[in-house]
């Protein structure tokens, strides 16, 4: 009964303030020291190019636009923010004259190009799309064909 009545008492006391900061460590966290993890950053791992806008699929599947609002014909392409999700990367739309118009799917190039040989003409893709994320990572697409 004694054991019954000492729990008792604790879990009462637990309840006051004074007692129980004493008896109990409930100290609340300070929220300076409280960091949020980061958000996430998504990866743009498909894009097409259509003749007024860019659609870029990220690899968490949410599908971004990036409309040209009429900027495709002046320029050679188009620049601005990703909308129609929650990933506000910037993009920037390159063509080269007499690139074809309508649905074109990039494909993604890895790393810097490659310098051309002695007496080798370089290679130019006819579209290109460049797309960097919240952090300036960049991620480029373009046609496999070109001039």
């Amino acid at each position: 009964m004694r054991i019954l009545s000492v729990i008792l008492l604790a879990i009462s006391l637990a309840g006051c303030e004074r007692v129980g900061g004493f008896l109990f460590d409930r100290e609340t966290p300070d929220l300076e020291e409280i960091t949020l993890p980061d958000q996430r950053l998504a990866r743009p791992v498909f894009v097409v190019l259509e003749t007024d806008a860019v659609i870029v699929v990220m690899d968490d599947q949410v599908q971004c636009q990036g409309p040209s609002r009429g900027q495709a014909a002046s320029g050679g392409g188009w620049t601005g923010t990703l909308t129609e999700c929650p990933y506000r990367y910037t993009y920037a739309v390159q063509l080269a004259a007499g690139a074809p118009s309508g649905r074109i799917q990039l494909q993604e190039v890895f790393g810097p190009p490659l310098p051309p040989e002695d007496g080798e003409v370089p290679f130019r893709p006819l579209a290109a799309v460049i797309v960097t994320d919240s952090v300036g990572q960049s991620y480029r697409f373009e046609t496999p064909e070109g001039f």
